[in-house]
């Protein structure tokens, strides 16, 4: 299995791709990003995807919207932005710097003129400073079909979800469902994410309606 790329993902949305792949994005733009993965990466010639927001890339900030609170009070040295800086060692190393808008929101949840301010203006920033921006990952994987018509309206190529509370067959350029992998995936559970019949049942809306309930 070999490690997806922005052409490769063109690939798969026009018509398939000759070999299996595997997309690996990394979302919010964790110093670790860079301090951790990046390393790892090189070693192992592998690329990947970063989706970021581009006031906090300004001064490394804290990542620190509500919902992330708590883990910015336990973790405030791992829970930092990457810099512009980084983000330039990283996309010569062979990431794909999308965007995750400017603030972390909800995005169904938002009117019109607001989304389409955080669409537009961190995909600009970071066109700016990087030169392109063609991906996008929506903030707590969350979308909708009004949502993914603006991102496409904005400019993005791609878009990622992530489905986990509502399940998702379907998939569209943007609306590609990702599958969360996290410090509990040993091996055995890590390789039954990937296999067919794991991500079957992983994306499916009988789970999601499960963990909602949970």
């Amino acid at each position: 299995m070999r490690s997806g790329d922005l052409r490769s993902l063109s690939e798969a949305t026009n018509g398939g791709l000759d070999r299996a792949t595997a997309f690996l994005t990394f979302d919010d733009g964790f110093r670790d990003n860079f301090e951790t993965a990046l390393p790892l990466l090189r070693e192992y010639g592998f690329g990947a995807f970063v989706f970021v927001l581009p006031p906090l890339v300004d001064s490394g900030g804290a990542l620190g919207w509500v919902e992330v609170a708590a883990d910015l009070r336990r973790y405030p040295a791992t829970m930092r932005s990457v810099t512009w800086a980084m983000l330039e060692e990283m996309k010569e190393s062979g990431f794909e710097v999308g965007s995750h808008t400017l603030t972390h929101p909800h995005l169904p949840e938002l009117g019109d003129d607001a989304l389409r301010e955080e669409l537009w203006e961190s995909r600009t920033r970071i066109k700016q400073r990087l030169g392109t921006c063609d991906t996008l990952a929506y903030p707590f994987g969350e979308w909708s079909d009004r949502v993914a018509a603006a991102a496409a309206d904005c400019g993005y190529r791609y878009a990622f979800s992530l489905p986990t509370k509502s399940g998702q067959r379907r998939a569209t350029p943007h609306s590609i469902p990702r599958i969360n992998v996290d410090f509990r995936d040993r091996e055995r559970r890590f390789k039954a994410k990937l296999s067919v019949p794991g991500k079957r049942v992983i994306l499916s809306p009988a789970v999601a309606a499960v963990r909602r309930r949970l």
